[in-house]
């Protein structure tokens, strides 16, 4: 009887044991089907990562609200709302599978992707190429368009001697068109970050302030050629001082002042933005003719002293006191309605354009442009 205690103990361990063998394997499996949903990783090919990871890229604003709530590819609404979203999915129906059933996987394994690669395919990209090729691709927004399309376009020979502007930039920055060349859809990429993170940077800068400064830089091309080229000269004590006009407006304009010294260059560069936008929508203006523009033209070339006070103010044109007290101003817009509304609608814009505006007699063929308004 002595043997039964320890024989009994070893028999109810070994039942024990053989009792939590078989529950682990249940529990495990019941653990694995309760796991959430966003706890699974995606399934997605690194080729469907790279092409929806491209897709956000091109639609900030669609990415931004995407990883902030990755629920929203579920929402008919949002998907309607946004039709290149709505393209894109159509186009792939297995990311638009993934992400139906499982949108905080996807979303995590493409923010994975998109750190690797700017981590290692464009590790040799720097700040400084970037920041160059922003500036290029800013100021020269037909060439920017056609490459963040196409940037294979960088290698197509006709493409680069039919665009003598982007030869030349190529060939004096060896260091992006290497990494252009190596990899073209990578470097665009970090290229529109790069800009996007720019823009976000200097969203402080307010749409006024960036029309005081653009209005004194066509005024004084001087000082702008020079503030375009060195934009850390408005810190220059020296520079400033050698150039009253600048010392006064900058003495004036205390918000500009601020927001240039703080970050010059991001400054110059919306500064240039807002310049190209000012022009570019006056072009697109299908009410704005030529003749309107060269009949003004005309008129600010025989009145040098109204020339002078519009360059430096452009809403005078529509001051009634300022009217009266310049006749022939009066007269002529009394003659030109379509100028005076032009004015009255856009003044800084239009009378800039008419300043800049080169008649036939400056070298234009004379059969483009048109008569002048009586």
């Amino acid at each position: 009887m002595k043997h039964k205690g320890p024989a009994i103990q070893y028999w109810f361990a070994t039942l024990a044991l053989s009792a939590l063998i078989s529950v682990a394997p249940a529990r495990a499996q019941s653990s694995n089907q309760n796991m959430m949903p966003q706890d699974r990783d995606a399934d997605l090919t690194r080729q469907q990562l790279a092409a929806f990871d491209q897709f956000l890229d091109k639609h900030s604003e669609i990415a931004e609200q995407l990883r902030k709530d990755p629920s929203l590819v579920n929402n008919d609404q949002f998907v309607a709302s946004h039709p290149d979203l709505q393209t894109y999915l159509q186009q792939h129906p297995e990311v638009r599978e993934d992400l139906n059933q499982n949108p905080n996987a996807v979303m995590h394994q493409e923010q994975r992707f998109d750190r690797r690669e700017d981590r290692n395919s464009d590790r040799d990209i720097t700040r400084a190429e970037l920041g160059n090729m922003d500036r290029f691709m800013d100021s020269h927004p037909e060439i920017a368009e056609q490459l963040r399309k196409n940037p294979a376009l960088v290698d197509n020979k006709e493409f680069v001697a039919n665009h003598p502007a982007l030869q030349e930039f190529l060939a004096s920055h060896p260091g992006v068109r290497e990494e252009m060349k190596e990899n073209p859809n990578a470097f665009m990429n970090r290229e529109e970050r790069f800009d996007q993170r720019e823009n976000r940077r200097d969203h402080v800068v307010t749409r006024g302030e960036l029309a005081n400064m653009d209005h004194f830089m066509d005024s004084h091309p001087e000082i702008a050629e020079q503030l375009r080229k060195n934009p850390a000269l408005v810190d220059n004590k020296e520079f400033v001082q050698g150039h009253p006009a600048l010392q006064e407006f900058l003495a004036s304009h205390p918000g500009v002042r601020e927001e240039y010294k703080e970050n010059p260059s991001g400054f110059m560069r919306q500064e240039q933005r807002f310049d190209r936008a000012e022009d570019n929508g006056l072009r697109r203006d299908p009410d704005v003719t030529r003749g309107e523009l060269s009949s003004f033209h005309e008129f600010l070339e025989g009145h040098s002293n109204i020339a002078g006070e519009l360059s430096k103010d452009p809403s005078l044109a529509t001051n009634e006191e300022y009217l009266e007290n310049h006749p022939a101003l009066k007269t002529y817009l009394r003659a030109n309605p379509k100028v005076h509304e032009e004015l009255g609608e856009n003044p800084q814009s239009f009378v800039k354009s008419a300043q800049q505006f080169e008649s036939p007699s400056k070298g234009m063929p004379s059969a483009m442009a048109e008569p002048k308004v009586k």
